[in-house]
């Protein structure tokens, strides 16, 4: 980066020889006080412009506050082995700059950077915090110190545990589901498994709760490498991933190869015991439509019920297009085609349960003219309904 040092006197030479020739072609000094005053114009907005581009204030808070906490670590680690895993990601720098920070500030420590299997030393450090007696930083907030004996002990435990429970899949590792966070087990497990790549997506029940980038497609990507999020321990593999706090519909997860192709992909119905104990209430009104599947308006949510259900036409795609009454109201993509794009799988968004199957979809805030949906295959389809939710709460 810093060779570009060596070709400022190239254009320095440029302009001086210019503006000495515009001063002899036109014998004038106003000339060059001119271009002087120009020159001075146009170096002072380029030098505001710059001052917007780069790291912020809170970002250089963050950087010096990360760059102490290695320090402290030094002090308490020199002239011993440290180990540092990936776990946490970002794992060598500080803020995504200074990419051998960690080199350069445990410099009384010999470092590896490798899993937990490898540790042979007392100390791990990595930017995952977990609050067990093992962490000797509990005040740190970006690199965490742990014993080594003590953070082995406990990812242990946490797998002897998640693993006494059932798994919502088994593939090449098996997935849990609990509470907040999703894990993925292996065992036997080598280093070579933790090169696996991994897509993680969140359905939300109000797309307005995931970030605005997000929402034309309608769930958060949480994808992750395993390395970032696992370690190997004992011939063992885990990872977690804690998911979103806002209300959830399901999930999809899944690997990736080397390529980009989906190796394998499960889906996963969180809101599911919530729709299964609402059931009766859904009901219990008149369907605001009838088709394949009869729907249901409650509030803000629209309900796909079929009774008794059967038949692989349940998992075809749904297609859920929402007329706005104001189509200002709709995202800036969506405008050019006057409606809104909603639709859904069955697997994310719904459940099988007592021969019933019921699905639920957050519609939009905004105030709607008319809906139109039902479901489609390759061939074009399957069923459709129009109304408009005149008896939307």
């Amino acid at each position: 980066d810093f060779e570009t040092i060596y070709y400022i006197g190239l254009p320095l030479v440029f302009f001086t020889i210019a503006l000495l020739l515009a001063r002899r072609v036109t014998n004038r000094d106003g000339v060059v006080v001119a271009a002087a005053a120009a020159a001075l114009l146009l170096f002072a907005v380029s030098s505001f412009q710059m001052s917007r581009v780069g790291h912020s204030a809170e970002t250089a808070h963050a950087a010096r506050a990360a760059q102490q906490e290695l320090i402290d670590i030094r002090k308490t680690t020199a002239g011993d082995l440290v180990t540092v895993t990936p776990v946490g990601g970002d794992y060598k720098s500080l803020s995504g700059t200074a990419f051998h920070a960690m080199d350069y500030y445990l410099n009384t420590s010999l470092i590896r950077y490798r899993d937990l299997s490898s540790v042979e030393g007392r100390f791990v450090v990595m930017r995952k915090r977990i609050d067990i007696d093992a962490l000797l930083t509990p005040q740190n907030q970006y690199f965490f110190l742990y014993d080594r004996d003590g953070l082995e002990a406990w990812y242990e435990d946490m797998y002897q545990t998640v693993a006494s429970t059932e798994p919502v899949a088994r593939k090449e590792f098996d997935v849990y589901f609990d509470d907040r966070t999703v894990y993925y087990l292996k065992e036997p497990c080598e280093r070579a498994d933790t090169a696996a790549r991994f897509f993680l997506h969140v359905y939300p029940i109000d797309d307005n709760d995931i970030p605005d980038h997000r929402k034309r497609h309608r769930f958060e990507n949480l994808d992750f490498w395993f390395i970032d999020r696992a370690l190997l321990f004992d011939g063992k593999c885990l990872a977690a991933v804690d998911l979103p706090q806002y209300g959830i519909a399901g999930i999809r997860i899944g690997r990736v190869s080397s390529d980009g192709a989906e190796v394998w992909s499960i889906a996963h119905v969180i809101q599911g015991p919530r729709l299964i104990s609402e059931y009766e209430s859904i009901v219990s009104r008149e369907p605001i439509a009838r088709s394949e599947f009869d729907l249901y308006l409650d509030g803000s949510n629209l309900y796909y019920v079929n009774e008794p259900c059967g038949g692989g036409y349940v998992w075809e795609d749904f297609f859920l297009h929402v007329v706005p009454e104001n189509t200002d109201d709709l995202p800036d993509d969506r405008r050019q085609y006057g409606f809104d794009n909603l639709d859904f799988a069955f697997d994310v968004r719904g459940v099988i349960f007592d021969g019933k199957c019921l699905a639920s979809v957050g519609l939009p805030q905004y105030a709607i003219a008319r809906i139109v949906t039902g479901q489609f295959d390759g061939a074009g389809r399957i069923w459709g309904v129009e109304f408009a939710p005149d008896a939307r709460e």
